[in-house]
């Protein structure tokens, strides 16, 4: 999603024409869900994607139509069922898009331009416009439902949007849910307000930051992993107290190289690494080269509220870390948060493979297919 949403904000601030197209409804067995977002610029070219196939062929017909045309929004509905007999495909879900078109100089440029930038310093936020008839009114949200865009105080389009994020708990469903996934929703709201009752036709978007891979240790199996994680949408912080092995030539995929001074104490700042906070979204890695060291790291993150754990090794060297880490008063409620040996049983050999495995385990585990861990 960073590069997607690098890639539309490089068009905004070019002047292009750009239309998004988001799945805002899907049921059944799909490719996607509400999650998936794809973008189209005036020359045809194309990123992120709504699912492939017979879906996104007709969604790309559509957006050429749009542009060619000039009109600003479309929704498509696709029933996948045998029973419709629409078309070929017979997986027999049922999705829903909205196409929704930013032209230069337009109030949703400005707005989803403004939300963008919230996202890349950090911060969940929403984009949505509300229709009625003859109005269009865009904006931009954060994560509290302050108004970002419009800026001016009073303005009929920021009057509308607070009004909505009081009246709907769709917008905050999709603002919670913009900590842990990205999230689309089309959806009908009654609004009076100072005398105005309509019905408004609501497209909302909503973005998170990306997901925070903290990797301890700059050896093979760590090198490898950011690697991976990167490809795959994390921002990757990795740290070490081995400037030889912490190298950019080393490690050119990832966001911060923190050279700290001890294992012991390795999230507060030294001269080589910025303090760091391991949040409840954040996965973090126990990489490093000794159970010592490993035991003294793992100390620490359960003291952290990480969303996944991982540790590197063997059982029997799991087993006697868990056992030190009994005897300093954990109880078995914080050994349970650990994933140990750290990835999913593919069989991996080489530090590619297992970055592999650890990157598997870790989406699983976000995505709540992940058994229950037993040790």
């Amino acid at each position: 999603m960073r590069e997607l949403r690098s890639w539309i904000a490089e068009r905004l601030n070019s002047d292009q024409t750009v239309v998004i197209s988001a799945i805002t409804h899907a049921s059944g067995s799909t490719a996607r869900g509400t999650d998936a977002l794809m973008a189209v610029d005036m020359n045809g070219k194309m990123e992120g994607t709504v699912g492939g196939g017979y879906i996104e062929n007709q969604a790309i017909i559509a957006i050429r139509n749009m542009l060619e045309a000039g009109y600003d929004h479309r929704d498509l509905f696709f029933d996948l069922s045998p029973e419709a007999q629409q078309n070929q495909i017979t997986c027999g879900g049922k999705v829903s898009l909205h196409l929704e078109r930013i032209d230069p100089q337009s109030k949703a440029r400005s707005a989803l331009k403004s939300c963008l930038e919230q996202v890349e310093s950090g911060n969940p936020c929403a984009f949505f416009v509300a229709r009625t008839p003859g109005e269009k009114y865009v904006s931009a949200i954060d994560e509290r439902g302050n108004v970002l865009y419009p800026h001016q105080q009073n303005s009929c389009e920021e009057l509308i949007a607070k009004s909505i994020i009081e009246s709907s708990k769709k917008i905050q469903t999709c603002l919670d849910g913009a900590r842990t996934l990205s999230g689309a929703s089309c959806f009908e709201l009654e609004l009076p307000e100072k005398g105005i009752s309509n019905i408004f036709q609501v497209f909302l978007l909503g973005f998170r930051p990306d997901p925070v891979v903290h990797i301890f240790g700059a050896g093979h199996v760590g090198k490898a992993t950011s690697e991976v994680a990167s490809l795959v949408g994390f921002r990757v912080i990795v740290s070490d107290d081995r400037p030889e092995l912490l190298t950019r030539e080393r490690f050119p995929k990832a966001n911060m190289l923190r050279i700290i001074d001890d294992f012991a104490d390795p999230f507060t700042a030294s001269k080589g690494a910025p303090a760091i906070e391991i949040g409840p979204q954040d996965c973090a890695m126990i990489l490093t080269r000794k159970p010592d060291i490993d035991e003294k790291m793992l100390s620490c993150l359960l003291r952290t509220r990480a969303g996944y754990i991982g540790l590197i090794g063997s059982k029997t060297k799991r087993d006697g870390i868990f056992a030190a880490l009994r005897d300093e008063g954990f109880s078995e409620t914080d050994l349970s948060r650990v994933h140990s040996p750290i990835g999913l049983e593919i069989g991996a050999q080489t530090p590619e493979e297992i970055a592999i495995s650890i990157i598997a385990e870790v989406i699983a585990d976000r995505s709540g297919v992940l058994p229950k861990l037993k040790y």
